[in-house]
């Protein structure tokens, strides 16, 4: 039970059907365009795109499947509201026999699961840093599921059949993230993440861009995969609805973004400086 909680945080956590190969890519462009001449003009325009983000609102349908110990594939489904606040706070909640939620503020990232798993987990930013291999995701990054990325000169750029794609490698060149990027429009559609090993374990794919009344485009598709083996072990898929301006108030900010209290939970977990969840005693 608790694998199976860890692979529901991950794949919340990323916003990341069935078993497609880990190294499959997006289709070519019908009409390719030619992206970025160097890296520091991608730099530049991913930088651009995140600066001009909005604090966020939105619904979702979300359809999830994954794997429990015994190898039994299961399918869930129910929907979400989705708060987000530049740069730090995050607001996910859903209902499904119960509430799931998912949040991060500045100092601390938490995960409660009711139905079923009746859990929580949680860590502080700085343990979630000192922690991204074991976690496979740094929780401050799940705005990147909107196509909101954060590169520098450190990583390279190539082009592929109508997209930019930037790549980071380690010290000893073993691939670290992937991210491909729509040339035409410049709209990222697929972020992949791999371990120390330099193999695949998260996919990240955004589709379907609509346009916010604020100018800022926002996929209103997401599917997220979380790869085991080479093989797909959890499936998330999110349809994005109502997206639009959250106008924030201080007391409201206070209710959605303060890490909720553990009681009523009847397992609680917290990430330790030595990259574990620990139980926490009641």
């Amino acid at each position: 039970m608790f694998r199976n909680g860890l692979i529901l945080l991950v794949v919340w956590a990323v916003f990341q059907a069935g078993c497609a190969s880990p190294s499959s890519m997006p289709p070519a462009q019908v009409r390719p365009c030619r992206g970025k001449g160097t890296i520091e003009e991608a730099v530049k325009a991913l930088a651009m795109k995140r600066a001009n983000l909005h604090p966020l609102k939105a619904s979702a349908r979300c359809f999830l499947e994954w794997t429990d110990s015994e190898g039994k594939v299961r399918k869930e489904t129910f929907d979400a509201q989705f708060r987000y606040v530049p740069p730090d706070c995050l607001f996910v909640r859903g209902d499904k026999f119960g509430e799931i939620r998912f949040g991060t503020n500045a100092e601390a990232f938490w995960m409660m699961v009711k139905p079923e798993i009746d859990t929580y987990w949680w860590g502080t930013r700085q343990a979630a840093e000192q922690c991204r291999e074991m976690l496979q995701f740094n929780p401050w990054n799940v705005i990147e599921a909107l196509g909101v990325v954060q590169v520098d000169a450190n990583w390279a750029l190539d082009w592929h059949n109508g997209f930019d794609v930037l790549t980071l490698t380690d010290p000893n060149g073993v691939l670290i993230r992937k991210i491909w990027i729509r040339a035409c429009d410049y709209q990222v559609i697929s972020i992949e993440s791999a371990d120390s090993q330099g193999r695949q374990n998260v996919r990240i794919q955004m589709d379907d861009y609509v346009p916010t009344e604020q100018g800022f485009s926002v996929p209103s598709v997401i599917e997220a995969r979380h790869f085991s083996g080479g093989r797909a072990d959890a499936f998330l898929r999110l349809e994005l609805r109502g997206v639009g301006l959250f106008e924030v108030d201080p007391a409201r900010a206070q209710r959605l973004f303060s890490r909720p209290t553990e009681e009523n939970y009847r397992t609680v977990y917290r990430l330790s400086s030595a990259c574990e969840f620990v139980l926490v005693g009641r």
